[in-house]
């Protein structure tokens, strides 16, 4: 993967078999479920997700066999759909590429939830992630939701379990390239280089794109025991996750 600072395409062979191989285990955790839940997938009314950027496709296939839903995957890399479907693909998951991220081939409020994990950090220009969010607007229905997963950006340089983002005691504007490590299954340690954006500039360009309301949620350990049960948050694991949480999920409600 190439580690020169500029920063990572992701629409590269390499970089698509890389990710694939990321260690995710404190995603499933401390940060798709609060996604579902925030986006509500379990209501009857909920039947159509949207997953923008959808990468090797398990948080897609996830929602779509948990909750019954039909999905539809969106990325912009071949590769790494091609990835999805041949590992992750079943029949209530339909994959498109998008240029740009313009999502065109989706009608106007066509779906009752959106959700994008770990992609405007990919995002080099704030106009084109701010034209992500409002095709996510478009999209969804009035009422339905689109909630952002990111790692929390108040916790640079942090080593969590599989990955850390910036530099301990750098200091990072919004659009700035930051450098992020990525922990592999094979325990080796992977060097990418994504775009820095603080908590506001999420609120900023979901409400830019037309959302009436814009929250934040951090996953607490209070939380993850809630969900998967009291041994959820072993400190033999998870001593870093248990005093710093390591996501931040934005939502927007049309």
């Amino acid at each position: 993967m190439d580690t020169s600072g500029r920063r990572t395409v992701w629409d590269t062979t390499e970089v698509a078999d890389d990710f694939v191989l990321w260690d995710d285990t404190v995603g499933w955790l401390w940060g798709y479920p609060f996604v579902f839940e925030q986006l509500r997938l379990a209501q009857p009314d909920v039947r159509v997700l949207v997953d923008v950027g959808c990468g090797p496709g398990k948080v897609a296939r996830r929602a779509a066999e948990d909750h019954g839903l039909q999905v539809h995957a969106v990325d912009i890399s071949p590769r790494m759909l091609a990835l999805a479907a041949a590992r992750h693909g079943q029949p209530r998951i339909t994959f498109h590429q998008a240029f740009g991220w313009d999502l065109s081939f989706l009608d106007h409020a066509s779906a009752d939830a959106v959700m994008s994990c770990f992609v405007l950090v990919c995002i080099a220009r704030r106009e084109q992630a701010e034209a992500m969010a409002a095709e996510a607007h478009r999209v969804l229905r009035p009422g339905g939701r689109f909630a952002v997963l990111n790692a929390h950006p108040s916790h640079v340089g942090v080593t969590f379990d599989s990955f850390q983002i910036g530099r301990p005691g750098g200091t990072y504007r919004a659009g700035d390239q930051i450098p992020v490590r990525l922990r592999r299954t094979d325990g080796a340690w992977v060097d990418i280089v994504d775009t820095y954006w603080p908590a506001e500039s999420y609120h900023e360009m979901l409400s830019h794109a037309g959302f009436a309301r814009v929250w934040q949620t951090v996953p607490l350990p209070a939380d993850v025991r809630r969900r998967h049960g009291a041994g959820a948050t072993a400190p033999e694991r998870w001593a870093t996750e248990r005093t710093t949480p390591p996501f931040l999920l934005v939502v927007g409600e049309r």
